[in-house]
């Protein structure tokens, strides 16, 4: 969990700072490979941040706790999973009616999967890829703890996309992407993205709801500087729900890079050649159980469903928190074929040594 700082560290220094309209984000080095992330709200954030209720907060540590010790049965290749780093208030918790300076992480790294895994460098690649099979192994670990608690928050993105589809967002980049997207989709597959994103927000058939991180991804994902387990910034997105979410959101970032950089999209189609079919494998394997096999018929029901809906969710943030870019138009059409082929091109990753194609 939180790595707690020593007193004999030196002053913190700033090292990286970057983000949206939505969320600033402040990397401070403590010394040593002590590291902190701070996350503030931007003038696009008009919803508070929030952290997990204590009972939450308990069952989050359980599951950390288990992950962690690949001696206790629940790691079947004998490796532990990616640390939950659960994040605090900035300064303490703040009175209410005052405006929060952000939340807090402690890690042990500076750098996102998010940053290292299009670099190209085979060094960075190989962290990556092993921050991703940690993080499929904490996620597996994490849907084994049941949603027993009273309230339950709604899934964030979930949240911003149905907003968006039913015209509740209004500025200007998300207006101008919904019109578009309305257009390139038709009215047949805009309906099924609408219904997917309903229905994702109960667990399928009448099935309990799973503990769930909300919204995990490459940039929540920090590989430990010192060589041990890699970070999952974890806590303001926390809520119950379908395990399908949790993978897929992470698998649907992977896609989408994988569909940019084959089309010469944004950042991930000017950058060079990486392997993004390594990277699934891992976080399926991992996900998996590490048995060897990271087949679709390991994954929860829907992760194919979910990964599309988490292209739509950035999509709509990118319009929203960033600003109109032309190369929307693309996605547009990546999200349709995503759509027209019920998310299947998601789960597309060719066959990896050892495991059966997915």
């Amino acid at each position: 969990m939180a790595e707690p700082v020593t007193a004999r560290e030196a002053e913190p220094v700033t090292v990286r700072e970057y983000g949206t309209r939505y969320l600033r984000i402040t990397v401070r080095h403590h010394g040593g490979t002590a590291f902190s992330w701070l996350r503030a709200p931007g003038p696009a954030h008009t919803r508070p941040q929030r952290l997990p209720a204590a009972a939450v907060e308990a069952a989050l540590r359980r599951a950390d706790t288990a992950v962690g010790d690949a001696a206790d049965g629940d790691a079947a290749d004998g490796r532990p999973g990616a640390r939950l780093a659960l994040g605090e208030w900035a300064g303490g918790p703040p009175p209410d009616g005052e405006a929060r300076q952000g939340v807090l992480y402690r890690v042990q790294g500076a750098v996102s999967v998010a940053r290292l895994l299009p670099s190209g460098d085979s060094a960075a690649h190989r962290l990556t890829v092993s921050a991703l099979a940690d993080a499929g192994r904490t996620l597996r670990r994490l849907h084994r703890e049941p949603w027993d608690f009273p309230q339950r928050p709604p899934h964030p993105g979930l949240r911003r996309l149905r907003a968006w589809a039913v015209e509740e967002e209004s500025t200007p980049g998300a207006t101008r992407l919904r019109a578009l997207a309305r257009t390139r989709l038709g009215p047949s597959l805009w309906a099924r993205l609408t219904d997917w994103s309903e229905a994702a927000n109960e667990p399928p058939g009448g099935s309990g709801a799973v503990l769930l991180h909300g919204a995990p991804s490459t940039g929540w994902l920090v590989p430990s500087a010192a060589g041990g387990r890699a970070a999952l910034l974890t806590g303001e997105e926390v809520t119950g729900g379908d395990p399908a979410l949790d993978l897929g959101w992470i698998l649907g970032e992977l896609h989408e890079l994988r569909a940019a950089a084959a089309r010469g999209l944004g950042a991930a189609g000017q950058g060079p050649p990486v392997d993004y079919p390594a990277a699934a494998h891992a976080l399926l394997s991992g996900y998996a159980g590490g048995t060897g096999t990271a087949g679709v018929t390991a994954l929860p029901s829907g992760t194919e469903r979910a990964a599309t809906l988490r292209l739509a969710v950035h999509m709509r943030d990118f319009a929203s928190f960033v600003g109109w870019h032309e190369d929307l138009r693309h996605y547009c059409d990546l999200l349709a074929e995503a759509l027209a082929e019920d998310g299947t091109p998601a789960l597309q990753w060719g066959t990896a040594p050892g495991n059966v194609s997915s």
